[in-house]
């Protein structure tokens, strides 16, 4: 019988104490993260690593995407940019081409930066 892991409980419980915009900054956050080391791993040639993010992004994104909620304008324009992000992603992954992550990053971490000034007027 597996111990259970305090770390992990931990994490766990911070994650299940979060608003709803620390958990969009989390997200945002490994979005980036998840990019930043798919530029890398094309860069250096590592083909199976950045494949391994870039899939993960994609799925990121894709969480995004369908977590958004109908009836706000922001919605629509929130999912053509998502949509787009993922099209740039996958085209990424098939030419392995870090060019097209350095585009499109500034504007995910520009997006992300935005939530989290959002985030802190939630709080007040």
């Amino acid at each position: 019988m597996a111990m259970p892991n305090p770390y992990q409980n931990y994490k766990q419980q911070a994650i299940y104490n979060m608003t709803p915009p620390e958990l969009l900054i989390l997200i945002y956050d490994e979005l980036v993260k998840r990019v930043h080391l798919s530029e890398t791993a094309l860069e250096n040639k590592d083909i199976d690593g950045a494949h391994k993010h870039l899939l993960r992004a994609q799925d990121i994104i894709r969480y995004l995407s369908v977590t958004l909620k109908d009836g706000y304008e922001i919605s629509g324009t929130l999912d053509k940019l998502y949509d787009f992000f993922l099209q740039q992603l996958v085209l990424a992954n098939v030419r392995k081409d870090p060019a097209i992550l350095a585009e499109i990053l500034p504007m995910i971490e520009e997006l992300r930066d935005a939530w989290h000034q959002a985030g802190k007027s939630y709080r007040e």
